[in-house]
């Protein structure tokens, strides 16, 4: 099951018998690394809020599949999935608590106590949109129309923010 297409996979899966598991599970380890760090771009790093994220558009995915017209689209549809998903965890923390919460859940006593490359630290400067355009660019090597699509801007938006977004982080290098 090694070289098989998404769509095969997809089409395995949506049996839901004999090897679906197995299928599924194949497409999981796939994409979880690029969703993964979609989901730690929207949720500012948190690793409990990214694997509950994580695990979470994984099993709306399993059991939503059906909904998935165009098989060959698996990964722009769990992209979706994420997104949403990590949107409602935001909103939902923003209602429970303030935005500090997502910011430091655990209130580090240090700078040293908060793990953060520099990649991620001049990232979580950038504006939310800013900064998730940049992921789907860089990290999950989305189209500018497949971003459009996915964020609802024009094309020549997307480009334009992309493009200052990656100006703002290569001035920060320099700096």
């Amino acid at each position: 099951m090694q070289a098989l297409t998404d769509i095969q996979l997809v089409k395995r899966t949506l049996q839901r018998r004999g090897d679906a598991s197995l299928a599924f599970a194949k497409l999981y380890g796939r994409y979880q690394g690029k969703i993964a760090a979609y989901i730690a771009a929207k949720v500012l790093y948190n690793p409990s809020l990214v694997d509950d994220v994580l695990q979470d558009t994984f099993m709306t995915a399993w059991h939503k599949l059906e909904q998935l017209k165009d098989h060959d689209k698996f990964f722009p549809w769990v992209v979706t999935i994420a997104r949403n998903t990590a949107m409602d965890v935001l909103r939902e923390k923003k209602r429970v608590d303030d935005i500090s919460y997502l910011l430091n859940q655990e209130e580090p006593e240090t700078e040293e106590d908060i793990d953060l490359g520099e990649t991620e630290k001049m990232l979580a400067n950038l504006e939310p949109i800013d900064r998730e355009i940049v992921v789907m660019k860089a990290v999950l090597e989305c189209s500018f129309e497949e971003i459009s699509s996915q964020l609802g801007l024009a094309l020549s938006a997307s480009k334009m923010r992309y493009y200052r977004a990656l100006d703002r982080l290569k001035s920060e290098i320099t700096l």
